[in-house]
């Protein structure tokens, strides 16, 4: 019996990443004054940020259609392969309870394993990559369980805004730190919690200041480093997110860097200038701050 992971596209996973896994990545939907495109199929970050400024309305998002999550698992199953399904945060979205739903609707549900994340964007996208090395290391489904969910648990999400105009909008942090951070040009460092939410944990004055605390957390924090696939992800600063990656090689022999847009999904919530960084950690307490 083998395993199919399966994704939705608020993963970030690069499309050529996910091909050569054998992953599947069932598209979301991003509603732009009216109109409503799935992502990765109908609408793609490089037109997504170029227009972002000229939308009427900042773009919403939604979950998956439930047929499409239905599809994509009978698929696998009529293929006689069992479901692992890694699906965006529960504190973010509600695609998680949904592919619950669906799991239950499933002609095998026995044999459809859904995750909650509780991440987004390339960081969860990283947690299928890990999975996918690790499946035929375990010949059976209790231990296989176990080690993903500690790649779930270790997995750390730390990123930096140009504003948090966009996050106080979509209701991800309150008013009141919007207004502090507009009003003192901080540039906010976030995490997503053991909660799968986010919080700001820390502020600094400048750009370059919030990439270097990026640099001084993961400095800290990343466990077996040499073994280590580290995530960048970005919204339409391409530079920012070379710079952060040759600055993390110069201090840890990591085994590889994976670069990717941060998608329309994700980046309806988040807005261009934002860059993230994920990684495994070495500590048990993913509400640590560093």
């Amino acid at each position: 019996m083998a395993y199919r992971i399966v994704v939705d596209s608020s993963s970030d996973l690069p499309s050529e990443i996910a091909a050569k896994l054998g992953i599947v990545i069932i598209p979301m939907p991003v509603f732009i004054d009216g109109n409503t495109f799935l992502e990765g199929v109908e609408i793609f970050p490089k037109d997504f940020y170029k227009n972002f400024n000229s939308y009427v309305e900042l773009p919403k998002t939604s979950q998956p259609n439930p047929n499409d999550i239905l599809e994509t698992y009978e698929k696998i199953l009529a293929a006689g392969d069992e479901v692992i399904a890694i699906h965006l945060s529960s504190g973010l979205s509600s695609t998680y309870q949904s592919a619950i739903m669906v799991r239950d609707m499933c002609s095998q549900p026995e044999k459809v394993h859904v995750f909650d994340s509780l991440g987004a964007s390339l960081g969860f996208g990283l947690q299928a990559v890990l999975t996918s090395e690790i499946i035929d290391q375990y010949d059976n489904w209790l231990d296989l369980e176990k080690a993903i969910i500690t790649i779930r648990d270790n997995m750390r999400y730390s990123f930096t805004l140009d504003t948090l105009e966009y996050l106080v909008k979509g209701g991800r942090v309150s008013k009141t730190a919007g207004f502090v951070g507009g009003l003192l040009d901080v540039k906010p460092i976030l995490h997503i919690n053991s909660g799968g939410k986010i919080d700001i944990f820390s502020k600094v004055r400048s750009r370059k200041a919030s990439i270097r605390k990026l640099i001084s957390i993961i400095e800290q924090d990343t466990d077996k480093p040499s073994n280590q696939i580290i995530g960048i992800s970005h919204a339409a600063c391409p530079e920012d997110a070379e710079y952060l990656a040759e600055e993390i090689r110069k201090i840890i022999d990591t085994r590889d860097i994976i670069i990717s847009d941060i998608g329309c999904v994700v980046g309806s919530h988040v807005g261009p200038g934002t860059i993230t960084l994920f990684y495994q950690s070495n500590s048990n307490n993913r509400d640590t701050v560093n």
